[in-house]
């Protein structure tokens, strides 16, 4: 009877999960397709050209074609790997000086997690726990990494909530998605207008550097450096993450977290949440909290009428 309740619960996740996957794979694709219209044929071009005018002075061994070719396309199939084979999250955890965490969050963590898996025996898990060191509470997800702030570590009452959330990610394609995307940004505007002091205090100029070649540099400098396709399709990503967000507070209502974690969000998160302003489409990728509290705590209710 056990084996198969776990098999009816396993069926019903499946089955939640399926419609966002395939929301964000489609999405994905489109965003690939449209970094090989621009991106990767912008490098293409700036690779071969440097690498002709470089190999009549300096003989490179290789042509310049098959440098262009790789200059292209390597990037996207970083991308494509990080989507199939995800990370341990070592890299991204060193560039925001995460950390491993110490044998006390340690038992944070595993008692969070016993507290979860009392509600769902075939608890996910992440395939890294990694410690940033920040006062205040947060998490986020990317590949199969889960980094944890010091703040919310310290908010053991909150933590099996929060986590449960971040679980309702890593047990989806989110996390996969959230890879894929950030290895396709190479770099990002390097030739923006800068402002810089310029006299007294406060007093800012903008760069004086502009024209139409300056432009045409910039702007090819930006569709080289990847992500230019995402950014164009910014309403249509901005929709899906606002619905997985929800998606995973429905998991961690599931996991019986809906009240531990409406609380959590009025108490750490509610007192900074932003107007989301936009006339035709709405850029933010968290819907407003003042709803995810609502939808959680009917949730809850509708759990507590049973």
């Amino acid at each position: 009877m056990h084996t198969q309740t776990e098999s009816t619960q396993g069926h019903r996740r499946i089955r939640a999960i399926l419609p966002g996957a395939a929301a964000g794979l489609a999405l994905y694709l489109l965003t690939i397709s449209g970094e090989v219209m621009l991106g990767a044929s912008v490098r293409w071009f700036l690779a071969y050209l440097g690498a002709a005018i470089a190999g009549t002075i300096v003989p490179l061994g290789v042509g310049a074609e098959g440098l262009a070719w790789v200059a292209a396309l390597a990037p996207i199939a970083w991308s494509l790997a990080g989507l199939a084979l995800p990370g341990r999250g070592r890299v991204w955890g060193r560039r925001l000086g995460a950390r491993r965490p110490s044998s006390e969050e340690v038992d944070a963590l595993a008692d969070a997690l016993e507290t979860l898996r009392c509600t769902e025996p075939n608890l996910p898990g992440a395939a890294e726990f990694l410690v940033l060191d920040d006062p205040l509470p947060g998490a986020a997800v990317r590949g199969r990494a889960l980094i944890l702030s010091r703040g919310l570590l310290d908010h053991t009452e909150s933590l099996p909530a929060v986590l449960a959330h971040e679980l309702g990610h890593a047990d989806t394609l989110d996390g996969r998605l959230t890879e894929a995307l950030e290895r396709l940004a190479l770099w990002g505007d390097p030739l923006a207008s800068v402002r810089c002091e310029a006299g007294g205090e406060g007093e800012l100029h903008d760069d004086p550097r502009g024209g139409l070649l300056w432009g045409l540099l910039r702007w090819t400098l930006r569709l080289a450096g990847g992500s230019f396709a995402q950014q164009l399709l910014t309403p249509l990503w901005a929709a899906h993450w606002r619905a997985r967000e929800y998606a995973a507070d429905d998991y961690a209502a599931s996991l019986g977290q809906a009240e531990d974690l409406a609380g959590y969000l009025a108490d750490q998160e509610q007192p900074f949440d932003a107007p989301q302003r936009g006339l035709f489409f709405n850029p933010a990728e968290h819907p407003p909290v003042a709803l995810r509290i609502e939808r959680l705590l009917g949730s809850f209710d509708h759990e507590g009428s049973k």
